[in-house]
């Protein structure tokens, strides 16, 4: 990951603007000549919104007969590396570290959930929409001179995406209550 590219947007996905960092990733994408990468381009994940909310909803239902639950966590598997699926992964835990009892140098107990979506419902998120994406990092290594700006400015656009997809996946349960 291009920490220096990541750290031109992560203001505004900390904000939840992701609007605004999506832009400032995807100006910088359209500055470089085209490439396979450039397929991300104005391409959301947010239709996913309700699937990937009624997705956690089952997983919370399930996890929260046996487990009492303090807090969730999901996260998209590496996909710079693991190009044949892209997908989300949940987990559960009895404690919540991230707010209370917050160490942003300590994230070490996000290993110790109690339960997963895999455990619980046998099922992971698949991500659909960016399969010509995950071709272009299947067949490009991650330090290949020419498409390096394009290949880490499109890492930084789809983990925006994500986050953005996530966001739109907790205000639709929200709206379900």
């Amino acid at each position: 990951m291009n920490f220096n590219f990541a750290e031109q947007i992560n203001p505004q996905l900390e904000n939840f603007d992701f609007p605004a960092a999506l832009e400032i990733a995807e100006t910088q994408l359209k500055k470089i000549n085209g490439s396979d990468y450039h397929a991300v381009l104005g391409r959301s994940l947010i239709h996913q919104a309700g699937d990937v909310a009624d997705w956690i909803d089952v997983f919370y239902r399930k996890s929260s007969e046996k487990y009492k639950l303090k807090a969730l966590y999901f996260e998209m598997n590496e996909f710079d590396i693991n190009t044949d699926r892209w997908y989300i992964d949940g987990f559960a835990y009895d404690k919540d570290k991230g707010l209370g009892e917050k160490d942003d140098e300590d994230l070490d107990w996000l290993s110790d959930f109690i339960t997963d979506t895999h455990s619980v419902t046998n099922t992971i998120f698949v991500i659909e929409g960016y399969e010509a994406l995950q071709k272009a990092f299947d067949g490009t290594p991650a330090d290949n001179g020419a498409l390096q700006d394009p290949r880490d400015w499109c890492e930084q656009i789809i983990i925006a995406r994500y986050m953005e997809l996530m966001r739109a996946a907790h205000l639709k349960a929200k709206d379900k209550k």
